[in-house]
């Protein structure tokens, strides 16, 4: 979604941006070449990606244990919840109203015991099935909850496994996407809703 920029914020977006710089002991942007400026939006670039990735593992939560933090949903629709890893066995589908914490929603799906011969075929990742396996460990040995994705009225979970190296949405795989702003010649990470 493009940034919705009006000459004030643009002109604060510059100077602070020109202040870091300052703060390094470096000249303004606007006062680089047409190469030094390539090379600092590449480095920049680099720079917002690794802080992301950081902030991701900081505050992605474990699907084995309460979430700390409130998920307010920003609007009314359904929150899809896959039975297994990638969805393979489809997804249920939970109503929730705007306002509504999509964390509590999402842990009390995960956290509640299944019989394991009638859930889902898909391999449990945690234990054999004997005790009473819970829904979370059908996705993964060490499944979190990287943020949430909102389209046409349906929230999808971000799921993160490191264990796995995996990171999906539904049947898809995900990943931090950052997105260009010409209009300030600087970068920034599309919202995820995380």
């Amino acid at each position: 979604m493009p940034q919705n920029w009006t000459s004030e914020k643009i002109a604060n977006f510059k100077a602070d941006r020109d202040k870091v710089r300052r703060d390094k002991g470096l000249c303004p942007f606007d006062q680089l070449t047409n190469q030094e400026k390539k090379a600092t939006i590449e480095a920049q670039k680099a720079d917002l990606l690794q802080d992301a990735e950081a902030n991701l593992r900081l505050t992605a939560w474990s699907l084995g244990h309460q979430p700390l933090h409130v998920y307010a949903a920003p609007y009314s629709g359904f929150l899809e919840l896959p039975r297994d890893h990638m969805a393979a066995s489809g997804c249920d589908r939970i109503k929730f109203e705007q306002g509504t914490n999509l964390n509590a929603i999402t842990f009390n799906y995960y956290n509640e015991a299944v019989d394991s011969r009638s859930y889902c075929r898909s391999q449990n990742y945690v234990s054999d099935g004997s005790i009473h396996p819970k829904r979370h460990e059908y996705l993964g040995p060490s499944p979190k909850v990287g943020g949430y994705r909102f389209a046409y009225g349906t929230a999808q979970v971000l799921f993160w496994d490191d264990y796995l190296d995996s990171r999906w949405v539904g049947k898809r795989k995900w990943n931090i996407e950052l997105e260009f702003d010409s209009t300030v010649d600087s970068w920034r990470v599309l919202e995820h809703s995380m």
